[in-house]
C-alpha cells in the first residue's frame, strides 16, 4: 500500500504550443493506427483494458489512451465529412447478372443455358436470362465502407481505453461521432460490405485496393472523383505507422485544456527519446504502446552500457535498496517520477541495481518567469526518499513559450548531485535543442558516454 501524491493544479497550453505537442507527440500512436480492420477484429481492444475491467491502463498506456481517442476523434469527424458526399452521389456499376424467370420470358434470354438444358416439361415454365443490374461493389465503395468500419473501431477502442465517463464532453463527442458514423454506413451503397469485409479487410488488402482506385481515377472511371480523392489522402495520413496531421488542420483537432498536463509529458518523453537517438547516431525510436507499462519506453545499448526511459516509474524501483525511506504505519511514502532514465552495464538485465546511476526527470506544465523553486524541492525530495540523498540527479522540464532564449539554471551539491531546470516550448523546436541536449548529456554521462 502507498500513500498518493495530492492532484496538483494544472497548468495549460497556449493554442499553438498545444497543437504543436500534438504533432510531434503523435507517432506514438503508430501501433494502434498501423492495424486494419480485420486485425482490430482479432485484437478487439487494441491492447488497451476496456473500461470496467479489473486491470485499468496507468501510467504510459493511460496517457498515451487520451491521446488516442482524441486523434481518433479528430479523425473521424474529418472522415464523414469526406464521406457525406459520397453518400449523396453513390458510385456504381453495371454488371450482367444470370437470373432465372418464371413463368414468362422477362429478359434477355441465356440461349447457352437454355440450349444446355434438358428438354423437360415444368409447370410453370423456367427461363434462364441474363440481366444487366446496377451494383455498388466498386473498389471505390468498399474502400468507403472499410474505412468507415475500421474508424467506427477505432474510436469504441480508444474511447473504452480512455475510461473518459459517459457525460463528459469526450463521452458526448464519441457518441455523437459514432451516430453520424453509423448513419454513413447504412447508406445503400455502403451497408452489403460490412460481412465482406470483417473476412478480407486486412491493411494489406486496403492498401491494394488503393492503389486500385487510384488508377480507375487516373482512368478517369470513377464519378465523383474529388470526394474519392480526398478518400485516399484521408487514408495515406490516417491508417499509417504515423498518424500525420499538418499546421492548418486545426479543426481535426479535438482538444480541451483538461488533457494539457499529460500532452506536455507525452511531448517531453518523445523529445528526449529523439535527442538521445540522435547523440547516439541510432535510429529514432517510437514505442510500442500496447506493452505492458513495465516495459522501458526507450531503450538503448551503447559502449556497453543499457540506457533506458520509463513513463511514471514507481519510486520503490530505483531506490536504494529497492524501498523507499519514508512511511506511515506501514504504507509507503510512494511517488512516480513523470520520467526515469536508468544507466547500466548493458549485461545487468533485470530489476534496477543498486549500482545503477538514476535520473529522474518531471515536466510541469507550468508558466514560470523565473527558476521553479517549488519543483526543484519536490525534486529534492525524491533524492531523500530514494536514498539518492545530496548525490541525486533529476531535471525539471517547464512550459517557457514567454521567454527567449530558453532557460536553463544548474543546482548543484558538494556530493556531486546535480539538478537541472530546463524551458522548453513545443512550438519553438530549434530554441529547444540546447536545453534537450543539457538533459540528455546528463543522462549519456552517466554511461561516460560524450
Amino acid at each position: 500500500m502507498e500513500i498518493g501524491e495530492p492532484a496538483e493544479q494544472k497548468g495549460y497550453f497556449d493554442s499553438a504550443g498545444r497543437q504543436a505537442a500534438v504533432l510531434s507527440s503523435l507517432p506514438l500512436l503508430g501501433t494502434y493506427f498501423s492495424r486494419g480492420f480485420r486485425e482490430k477484429l482479432r485484437e478487439p481492444d487494441g491492447g488497451i483494458a476496456r473500461s470496467g475491467e479489473a486491470s485499468q491502463p496507468e501510467g504510459l498506456e493511460q496517457a498515451l489512451a487520451g491521446l488516442r481517442l482524441r486523434a481518433a476523434l479528430a479523425a473521424g469527424n474529418k472522415l464523414a465529412e469526406i464521406l457525406e458526399p459520397v453518400r449523396d452521389r453513390p458510385n456504381f456499376r453495371y454488371t450482367v447478372e444470370r437470373r432465372e424467370s418464371v413463368g414468362s420470358l422477362s429478359g434477355k434470354l441465356d440461349v447457352t443455358r437454355w440450349l444446355a438444358r434438358k428438354r423437360e416439361i415444368q409447370v410453370p415454365e423456367s427461363y434462364p436470362v441474363l440481366r444487366v443490374e446496377r451494383s455498388s461493389r466498386t473498389p471505390e465503395n468498399l474502400l468507403a465502407a472499410y474505412s468507415l468500419l475500421w474508424m467506427i473501431l477505432e474510436v469504441e477502442e480508444s474511447y473504452a481505453g480512455s475510461a473518459a465517463p459517459t457525460n463528459s464532453r469526450e463521452g458526448k463527442a464519441v457518441a455523437d461521432l459514432l451516430e453520424r458514423l453509423e448513419h454513413l454506413m447504412m447508406s445503400a451503397n455502403l451497408a452489403d460490405h460490412r460481412a465482406e469485409l470483417s473476412i478480407i479487410g486486412t491493411q494489406e488488402w486496403a492498401w491494394e485496393v488503393l492503389e486500385e482506385v487510384e488508377s480507375r481515377i487516373s482512368a478517369g472511371r470513377v464519378g465523383g472523383r474529388e470526394a474519392y480523392e480526398s478518400l485516399i489522402n484521408w487514408i495515406r495520413r490516417t491508417m499509417s505507422s504515423t498518424p500525420a496531421l499538418e499546421y492548418g488542420d486545426a479543426e481535426w483537432l479535438f482538444y480541451d485544456s483538461s488533457f494539457d498536463s499529460t500532452l506536455f509529458e507525452l511531448w517531453c518523453l518523445v523529445m528526449l527519446g529523439d535527442t538521445i537517438s540522435e547523440a547516439l547516431g541510432q535510429e529514432r525510436q517510437v514505442p510500442d504502446m500496447r506493452t505492458s507499462s513495465q516495459v522501458p519506453s526507450y531503450r538503448w545499448i551503447s559502449a556497453g552500457s543499457e540506457i533506458t526511459i520509463r513513463f511514471q516509474y514507481n519510486l520503490s524501483n530505483t531506490a536504494s535498496g529497492g524501498k523507499v525511506a519514508w512511511q506511515r504505519k506501514g504504507s509507503k511514502l510512494g511517488g512516480r517520477p513523470d520520467l526515469t532514465a536508468v544507466v547500466r552495464p548493458a549485461e545487468s538485465a533485470g530489476a534496477v541495481e543498486h549500482s545503477s546511476s538514476v535520473v529522474y526527470i518531471d515536466p510541469k506544465l507550468r508558466k514560470r518567469d523565473r527558476v521553479p523553486t517549488e519543483e526543484i524541492y519536490k525534486m529534492l525530495g525524491y533524492f531523500l526518499n530514494s536514498g539518492a540523498g545530496l548525490a541525486g540527479l533529476g531535471v525539471i522540464l517547464f512550459y517557457t513559450p514567454h521567454i527567449t532564449p530558453q532557460p536553463v539554471y544548474e543546482f548543484t551539491s558538494e556530493e556531486g548531485g546535480r539538478v537541472l531546470a530546463i524551458g522548453l516550448d513545443p512550438e519553438r523546436p530549434d530554441e529547444n535543442k540546447a536545453g534537450l541536449m543539457s538533459l540528455a548529456g546528463l543522462i549519456l554521462q552517466q554511461a561516460e558516454l560524450p
